[in-house]
């Protein structure tokens, strides 16, 4: 995907060889995208001096040995096995052809072009030569809830950091509000999907957004070439409108080819999400 981010090479995060590994250097900023705030650290404690300024070297604890002969399994198991549905994601995602002009234009868009046509759809086209994927987070028409978000599978996650090394951007999705972004970082962060904090944020950002919106306004800094999400609502908010989405044929031919159904990333409710 490389000639597709030609003309903005100082924009998008780049794959550079360093010490035989890939590493990304700076990062396309989507407009769309929900700023994360900074978290501060916790001051570092000050260390005891006694009368004379010496260093009062600290207590030891008691220490207890245990009795176990071998260690406990984890607490936290991955919520899903990785399967074909992800797979295919990430390699459609990687192996778009690249725009013959350097700017996009013949790049296919996961995008619909408004307003939609159910028979005869017709895909945006890229205004931005960078591409990306957005990965919806919340459950169904349930909103994200952060604390719900598992350990997720070890091919999911390699998946992502490879479309970064790739430089291709990441875009988690939600109709969260943008006040809880603090949360839905740390909740990417602990959950393996996004462990350095590197990916931008698509939250609701005043009472008259959607979705929907913030995928198109997202469009004009990058090309969404794939979304992945656990409803159809995820790609278009058609969907949403339509009493029986099995019967919309014409969209058929784009699950699969710029939309993935993929399984929840969060955990099962405890009343099943009643």
């Amino acid at each position: 995907m490389l000639p597709l981010l030609s003309g903005c090479a100082a924009a998008v995060a780049l794959p550079l060889m360093a010490g035989g590994g890939l590493m990304a250097v700076t990062k396309h900023r989507v407009r769309a995208a929900t700023q994360v705030p900074k978290t501060t650290r916790p001051k570092a404690k000050r260390k005891k001096r006694g009368a004379n300024n010496e260093e009062i070297a600290p207590t030891s604890p008691q220490v207890t040995l245990s009795t176990l002969k071998e260690l406990p399994p984890p607490s936290e198991t991955p919520l899903v096995a990785a399967d074909d549905r992800w797979q295919q994601f990430f390699g459609y995602a990687e192996g778009q052809p690249p725009s013959a002009d350097g700017k996009g234009s013949t790049t296919p868009s996961a995008l619909l072009q408004q307003p939609p046509s159910i028979d005869a759809p017709i895909r945006s086209k890229c205004s931005a030569p960078v591409p990306a994927v957005v990965i919806d987070l919340d459950d169904g028409a349930q909103a994200l809830s952060p604390e719900r978000l598992r350990a997720a599978p070890a091919e999911v996650t390699a998946g992502v950091a490879h479309l970064r090394q790739a430089g291709v951007v990441v875009l988690w999705i939600s109709r969260l509000p943008s006040a809880r972004a603090a949360d839905v970082a740390q909740a990417l962060r602990t959950s393996g999907l996004d462990p350095q904090g590197q990916d931008q944020l698509l939250l609701i950002r005043n009472g008259d957004d959607r979705k929907q919106l913030l995928r198109e306004d997202a469009s004009k800094d990058v090309c969404i070439v794939a979304i992945a999400g656990d409803d159809r609502g995820d790609f278009d908010e058609l969907f949403d409108y339509l009493r029986n989405s099995a019967g919309a044929v014409g969209l058929y031919p784009l699950m699969g080819h710029g939309w993935f159904l993929v399984p929840s990333l969060t955990a099962p409710a405890a009343n099943g999400g009643q």
